[in-house]
């Protein structure tokens, strides 16, 4: 029985998109870190649109503890985990605490939104997961999600957030600067990737081997600032999991 038309073209985004998978994944294997577009891996056209009109409205993001810039809005969700082969399973983790992380000691917990409720947030979370290199992948691990929104300050200065890898995905933005930032860990004047992520595009990296950060957001006449964007932890095993020994793999 010959194709028809409809599943041709489906067939070929399920091959265009895992070949930009398997190229992602040699980028982080071979420089650390890896560009990326939305249509490429094969996000349908209304994915932004979709996430926007979900999350990045006032009724889910808050300025609700002390944060740096302090104009900045944000929520958080935090993924468990669990690879099977090649099926990956996914459920809402039962601590989304922050502990000393963006200059702030201590713990935080910012507003929870349940990320795992909505196809396309979760369709979003399984590829990021999926971008992981097999051989670098834990069995069992978590994730976590945060959303932002700034209009000033993205970050203060270039840094770690000390977990496995980081991926920025840019939303929405309003307005110019916010130049995404590599430096090597081990020589921070050594500039290794310096570009705008625009809607749609996004950044993965190893986070051990960078210093990363951006450029304030400048404003553009009559429009103002903003930037909407998902950045995700893959986070170490000791995160989260060290809380229960039970769930613990090599």
């Amino acid at each position: 029985m010959s194709q028809t038309h409809t599943e041709i073209e489906s067939s070929y985004h399920e091959s265009a998109a895992a070949a930009e998978i398997h190229r992602i994944r040699e980028n982080l294997r071979i420089e650390g870190y890896a560009k990326a577009d939305d249509s490429a891996l094969g996000f349908p056209a209304d994915f932004r649109d979709k996430l926007a009109w979900a999350y990045f409205n006032d009724e889910v993001l808050h300025s609700d503890v002390p944060d740096i810039p302090v104009d900045r809005k944000r929520a958080r969700d935090v993924i468990y985990y669990e690879w099977h082969d090649s099926r990956l399973d996914l459920s809402e983790y039962e601590n989304i605490l922050i502990k000393n992380r963006g200059n702030i000691p201590g713990e935080r917990k910012h507003s929870r939104v349940l990320l795992l409720e909505n196809d396309y947030a979760r369709n979003f979370i399984r590829t990021c997961l999926t971008l992981i290199p097999a051989g670098s992948r834990h069995d069992r691990g978590t994730l976590g999600v945060n959303l932002f929104r700034t209009f000033t300050q993205v970050v203060t200065r270039p840094h770690k957030d000390n977990e496995e890898y980081i991926i920025i995905y840019v939303v929405d933005k309003i307005g110019t600067g916010a130049e995404s930032y590599l430096y090597r860990a081990e020589n921070p004047d050594s500039l290794v990737f310096s570009a705008t992520l625009h809607p749609g595009e996004m950044l993965i990296f190893k986070d051990d081997l960078f210093l990363h950060g951006a450029t304030p957001l400048v404003p553009t006449d009559g429009q103002g600032a903003q930037r909407d964007a998902l950045v995700c932890t893959v986070d170490y095993q000791g995160t989260y999991l060290a809380l229960r020994p039970d769930m613990i793999t090599g």
